[in-house]
């Protein structure tokens, strides 16, 4: 018998036991948002990725980890790592299942931890996955999928670009 990978493994269980799309879905008012890029926040040196909306001028800040912005970073810019991360790896083993990302969509802020939620289609059947939006982010960047804040959520924590305290770019 074939020895399968854990990861894999684990992988496949986790995309099984994801609830359909049409019992839960991502906020029907969301807005589109592009990836600004990946800054620091000089009050305390934390990476912030920036989401820029579509059709307007705010912009959402979400404080993530080095390892999420350097791999964020990484696809903005172009740059292949030597060896694949796992945001690479989950790739390939979403492209090897023949599955792919439709979508992704910040879906709330509850204290201080934002949540999202990642559409895949797999076997022609949506699922949804909550995932950090830093991973979410990470993924639909690799898979060019679109990014989606929820609209309470947008109106509620965006600030209007020109209104921020300015960030150092960083390339991680």
């Amino acid at each position: 018998m074939p020895r399968i990978h854990p990861l894999l493994a684990l992988f496949v269980a986790l995309a099984a036991c994801a609830e359909p799309a049409a019992q839960r879905s991502a906020p029907t008012d969301a807005i589109a948002v592009d990836i600004r890029g990946v800054s620091i926040d000089r009050r305390n040196s934390s990476p912030v990725v920036l989401l820029e909306e579509v059709a307007g001028d705010r912009v959402l800040p979400i404080w993530i980890g080095s390892f999420e912005a350097s791999s964020i970073q990484a696809v903005i810019d172009s740059r292949e790592p030597p060896r694949p991360n796992t945001h690479d790896l989950a790739k390939r083993l979403l492209v090897g299942l023949d599955a792919t990302i439709e979508q992704v969509t910040v879906t709330e802020l509850r204290g201080n931890t934002y949540y999202a939620v990642v559409r895949v289609l797999a076997n022609r059947e949506a699922r949804e996955i909550d995932a950090r939006p830093s991973d979410a982010i990470a993924m639909a960047l690799r898979f060019d999928a679109p990014v989606y804040v929820a609209g309470a959520l947008f109106d509620e924590q965006a600030g209007r670009a020109d209104e921020r305290e300015p960030a150092d770019e960083i390339r991680l």
